[in-house]
């Protein structure tokens, strides 16, 4: 333990440094400041500052900040405001008032302010610790005691151990409180959390002990708390020194501590305080033999209890946490249900329009496909119509052709039979003549063929040559007949036989032809043709 010079002196700076965390506390809490909750800000840190020493005026700050805020949610800034009204409704003595608004301050909490929620937690459990659930108060502990643990926040840690104390201690189990109270004094002292210092130590002084060692640990508690201006906590100080006092047997200095703690109590209104010293004081009365004190302490005692602890304004608190809970759930469900079915009607309208999409595409391009369909076998029709007409005519042709060739050898041999008549007898001319007439028959006969050939292939290339017409009006008939045998693929040599023309001719006519056309010297004329 330090020396009383230095204790003070290092207190002096603890003020400052819970005045720090006071400040501290609220920039992890407190949202971004903006016109619309300037306001509400400023009265939070009033409400924090104001809480141990007048709960009643923290009741009034905080409040006030809530009704700037609003109704928005989740809000850190709104949770951490309702979380120090629960505190100084706690520290009033109001347990189902506080217990109600801190579950209110957890519903708003974001989950990202895991420091925030773990306070809360914490309080909620020292509140049922208060209203005696005991069973409730471990359980809602050992969840801020897990976050702590995740997110490796000793601050939080210690302030769960020292609530798990008090529970234990209520439970008359004082080795583990004890255990307790000095882990978390022992983090907190590392830490430099002064006030949270005092609050352990002041834990340690609920019950019987080595005195000497006792009245140190509240004596420096006293002094951190006085540097603080913690009226509450003060009080809290003086009952527990007045129950030490009592436990040594010096009953004077114990009424003198729990007269003080009488005062700094119902300086901030705290009644379980008061509670407390109504207590301590009938111990000591009765110890003294003062029975008729000790029996009014109780009495006070038996009546304010009564309001502060009574089983069942707990059931109506937890009543109305469940009715909360139910509610809560009941919106969270239907908000379910109509995202659900929102969900599900645009499903069914993403789906009805694919469908309509492909009904409609279907209506569309089916018809279409398949008139293109029949468009292709039609065209595929006629070029293979027009392939076996070319072929026939080119067939045609090409007999025609050979025909002319051998009707050019009987003509030489008709020649050669003339000019064998110079060299005859008269008697022999008439007969030798009467083979050349034969020769001469045949000779007509094949100009019929030409002719009749020539309008065979005139005639299967009517539709051409309306085509060609209407593309080029101004072609002579001896350029459309031109253009009808090239069409067909003959060659010049062919067309010279059919036509009887010279191949000189032929050429001529062809690039005649090919004028008329406006055709450019790379282009082909016979494939040009059978285009059209």
């Amino acid at each position: 333990m330090n020396g009383p010079s230095s204790l003070i002196c290092a207190l002096r700076a603890a003020a400052c440094c819970a005045a720090m965390w006071c400040v501290a506390l609220h920039a992890v809490y407190a949202a971004p400041v903006t016109p619309d909750n300037r306001e509400a800000d400023s009265l939070i840190v009033r409400a924090q500052t104001a809480l141990y020493a007048n709960p009643k005026q923290s009741v009034v700050y905080s409040e006030g900040a809530l009704e700037a805020l609003g109704q928005e949610s989740p809000n850190p800034q709104r949770a951490h405001a309702l979380l120090i009204n629960g505190l100084a409704y706690k520290l009033l003595g109001d347990f189902d008032i506080a217990i109600t608004t801190l579950y209110d301050a957890l519903d708003c909490c974001p989950e990202s302010s895991h420091e925030l929620y773990t306070d809360i937690l914490i309080q909620i459990s020292n509140s049922y610790c208060r209203l005696r659930d005991y069973e409730k108060a471990f359980e809602v502990n050992d969840r801020a005691t897990s976050l702590s643990r995740v997110y490796q926040d000793s601050m939080r840690l210690a302030a769960s151990y020292n609530n798990r104390g008090i529970i234990h201690y209520n439970l008359n189990e004082f080795a583990t409180a004890e255990q307790l109270f000095r882990n978390a004094l022992r983090i907190n002292r590392r830490i430099g959390d002064v006030k949270a210092v005092a609050a352990n130590l002041n834990n340690m002084c609920l019950y019987e002990g080595d005195i000497d060692e006792k009245l140190a640990l509240i004596e420096e508690a006293i002094t951190i708390n006085r540097e603080l201006n913690a009226t509450w906590a003060l009080a809290e100080n003086y009952n527990n020194m007045g129950k030490q006092y009592f436990f040594a047997g010096r009953y004077a200095r114990a009424l003198e501590a729990l007269a003080r703690a009488r005062q700094a109590a119902e300086q901030s209104a705290a009644r379980e305080l008061i509670c407390d010293n109504y207590e301590y004081s009938s111990w000591v009365y009765a110890a003294m033999r003062q029975y008729d004190k000790a029996h009014e302490s109780l009495l006070q005692l038996h009546t304010m209890s009564m309001e502060l602890q009574s089983d069942q304004k707990l059931r109506s608190v937890e009543h109305e946490l469940s009715e909360k809970r139910v509610i809560r759930l009941q919106n969270e469900t239907a908000l379910r249900e109509q995202s659900y079915e929102i969900a599900l009607l645009r499903r069914n309208i993403v789906i009805l329009i694919v469908i309509l999409a492909i009904f409609v595409a279907v209506a569309i391009f089916v018809p279409r496909w398949i008139r293109r369909r029949k468009d292709l076998q039609l065209v595929e029709a006629r070029y293979q119509l027009e392939q076996s007409e070319h072929e026939l005519t080119r067939q045609e042709v090409t007999n025609f052709a050979m025909f002319l060739r051998s009707r050019g050898e009987l003509l030489d041999k008709i020649r050669s039979q003339i000019k064998e008549t110079y060299r005859m007898e008269p008697a022999d001319v008439q007969s030798h003549l009467k083979k050349v007439s034969a020769f001469i028959g045949q000779h007509q006969v094949g100009n019929e063929d030409t002719n009749a050939m020539l309008v065979s292939i005139e005639q299967k290339n009517t539709e051409f040559l309306k085509r060609l017409l209407k593309r080029h009006p101004q072609l002579t008939q001896g350029e459309r007949y031109l253009a009808t045998l090239l069409r067909v693929n003959l060659s010049t040599k062919e067309i010279s036989l059919l036509t009887g023309a010279i191949p000189k001719t032929i050429n001529m006519n062809r690039y005649r032809l090919r004028k008329a056309l406006g055709l450019h010297t790379e282009e082909d004329i016979t494939e040009y043709l059978r285009k059209i």
